[in-house]
């Protein structure tokens, strides 16, 4: 792999009328951190079983577009978005060269929210990718948003990715 422009680029072999040529491609690289926004991580302890919940937000407010969810030592997370289109049934995660796409249901209340009615395992490849990475890319409702950590939310990511694998 070289770098080009700050991308990591791969390089591969194509068969081109029976020779073989040399293919770049970029991998994805990692965005910029968004003013105001980080990864924070919050346990509730009120419940029998601990959980804990990693939000993508502004401290202080409402603005929370995507959260994952898990119990202590569960190895099982899920999703959650505040707002968005009420029929929802999807959402697509990429971290690096991991991507993920989670089925789920909207409930429309007040403000609709999509839950994710898949799981991902704690130790899956796409967690593992987001924990080192420390961002990631959602597409939801053909809009994609990047949510890249700072060193304080990079840190919070890994809490919650060992809380949840226990």
């Amino acid at each position: 792999m070289m770098t080009k422009g700050g991308m990591m680029m791969k390089r591969f072999l194509v068969s081109v009328g029976g020779a073989l040529a040399i293919v770049s491609g970029a991998a994805a690289s990692a965005p910029a951190v968004n003013d105001g926004y980080d990864w924070t991580m919050r346990v509730n302890d009120e419940d029998r079983a601990n959980s804990a919940i990693l939000a993508y937000e502004v401290t202080d407010t409402d603005d929370q577009p995507l959260n994952f969810t898990c119990e202590e030592g569960g190895n099982r997370i899920f999703a959650g978005i505040s707002g968005g289109s009420p029929d929802l049934s999807a959402i697509e995660l990429v971290s690096g060269d991991q991507a993920l796409r989670l089925a789920g249901t909207t409930e429309a209340e007040e403000m609709p929210y999509f839950s994710s009615t898949d799981e991902i395992a704690g130790d899956a490849p796409f967690i593992r990718a987001f924990a080192a990475n420390g961002w990631l890319r959602m597409t939801a409702d053909g809009v994609a948003t990047d949510m890249a950590a700072t060193p304080a939310g990079k840190q919070a990511i890994a809490r919650f990715v060992a809380f949840c694998a226990g």
